[in-house]
């Protein structure tokens, strides 16, 4: 049966931009990795419901933590015939360090040591870099989760991770959805529990809604940064390809029963699944309060808009269908920066999707606040990805904080070539 994947104005807010390591009863498995931690690129044999390739030879995206502040180092050894790099989707890091305009390639057989200092408490994605072979890497599976942790994570819950993915395409076979690198969508938990539902969707090119209706699920984090909780509409969440949300959720329900749940991409497949309620008792008398906000991490709360610099970039169609961003259609960064900005200032800018496709716009290096189209007022959250509808503007502003050129990626829903790319400096 195929599952709507529901885009009104209100669910798509909702979603704009879909652990300690779960070894608990009552989420799928997700394999952690110790520190300092190890990663293999690797190819897998072939099935049908698993990926090509992968950080793990059991098919399993690996997790990796890391605190707020501190070093991080990760061992990547390269058993592919190929080349491949390691992109942190999602993290501030100092130029210096940072990997986003140019992730450096690392060869068949090698093996590299890499370390971060990650400035943000949260929920990240690494896979190949967007360049030479990595957007097809990425279709084909290679990646998975670092988790940053809270200075002081909250209380009353447990943690389950879910890595949204997909079957590599094959003759004659449809695309099916994975979770945490199976085709299957089941989850336990006791009447009462609170569960902090931590979702990343690692498709490179998909829109995906996961929905558990009637239960009450809370937005507390979006692409990484705490957020003013709020109550989603429906138990209903969208998320761009590349974004990360975290929902608190109060599951209610008698003991012994079970609540449906479901993913579905936008024109594509579906997944259907459930919750079971342990047949037990629930685990408090009385429901918990309302979530508390997570942390903030160190990003301006305000900004000021009186000084900033405002520009409009296009997504258009070009000769052949082929899509425009910013007036080019260049996947690779070109020779000269498509802005610059001075270290210190605001800079807001329009994205005018004048396509009729569903288009995805992620910010390297800088969160953004999305803006009110009507006016200068921001919605509670930051974002470092846009889902853009056809023929929509969205408005978003960010603090130019970090000196250094990054880059600007617009991908194509449900198009199978890798993202347009323009980039900008900051100075």
């Amino acid at each position: 049966m195929s599952l709507p994947l529901r885009l009104d104005r209100r669910t798509l807010l909702s979603g704009l931009a879909l652990a300690v390591p779960v070894t608990m009863i009552g989420a799928p498995r997700v394999r952690a990795q110790p520190h300092p931690a190890s990663i293999r690129a690797q190819r897998l044999e072939p099935g049908p419901d698993r990926s090509l390739l992968s950080y793990d030879a059991a098919g399993i995206p690996p997790v990796l933590r890391a605190r707020r502040g501190e070093a991080f180092s990760v061992r990547l050894a390269n058993n592919l015939a190929e080349a491949t790099s390691l992109h942190w989707h999602g993290l501030r890091l100092p130029a210096a360090s940072s990997d986003t305009f140019a992730p450096s390639p690392l060869a068949a057989g090698a093996t590299a040591d890499l370390t971060i200092t990650p400035r943000d408490a949260g929920a990240f994605l690494y896979h190949p870099g967007l360049v030479a072979d990595g957007p097809r890497q990425m279709r084909d599976g290679l990646g998975g989760i670092l988790l940053v942790d809270h200075p002081a994570p909250p209380a009353d819950t447990r943690e389950i991770v879910l890595h949204l993915a997909e079957t590599a395409p094959r003759e004659g076979a449809p695309h099916r959805i994975l979770v945490n690198g199976r085709p299957e969508l089941a989850l336990q938990a006791r009447a009462g529990e609170r569960l902090w539902l931590r979702l990343a969707n690692a498709t490179p090119h998909r829109l995906i809604q996961f929905a558990a209706p009637d239960q009450a699920l809370t937005l507390v984090a979006l692409d990484s940064q705490p957020c003013e909780p709020f109550r989603l509409d429906g138990g209903r969440l969208v998320l761009g390809p590349g974004q990360r949300a975290e929902t608190m959720w109060d599951v209610t329900g008698p003991p012994g029963t079970s609540v449906p749940i479901s993913l579905a991409q936008l024109g594509g497949g579906s997944l259907a699944g459930a919750l079971a309620i342990a047949n037990e008792a629930p685990t408090r008398g009385e429901a918990l309060p309302p979530p508390e906000p997570l942390p903030a991490n160190p990003l301006p709360q305000t900004l000021d808009f009186r000084r900033a610099q405002r520009l409009d970039l296009a997504l258009q169609d070009g000769p052949g269908g082929e899509l425009l961003f910013g007036g080019r259609a260049d996947t690779t960064p070109a020779a000269s920066p498509a802005f610059r900005a001075r270290r210190g200032s605001v800079v807001m800018v329009a994205l005018k999707n004048e396509t009729d496709r569903f288009c995805a716009v992620h910010w390297h290096g800088h969160p953004a606040r999305l803006l009110d189209n009507m006016d200068d007022g921001w919605k509670p959250f930051f974002i470092d990805t846009v889902i853009c509808p056809p023929r929509s503007t969205n408005r978003i502003a960010f603090l130019a904080e970090t000196p250094g050129r990054w880059r600007v990626t617009c991908q194509a829903i449900n198009a199978e070539p890798g993202p347009r790319m323009i980039w900008f400096e900051v100075s």
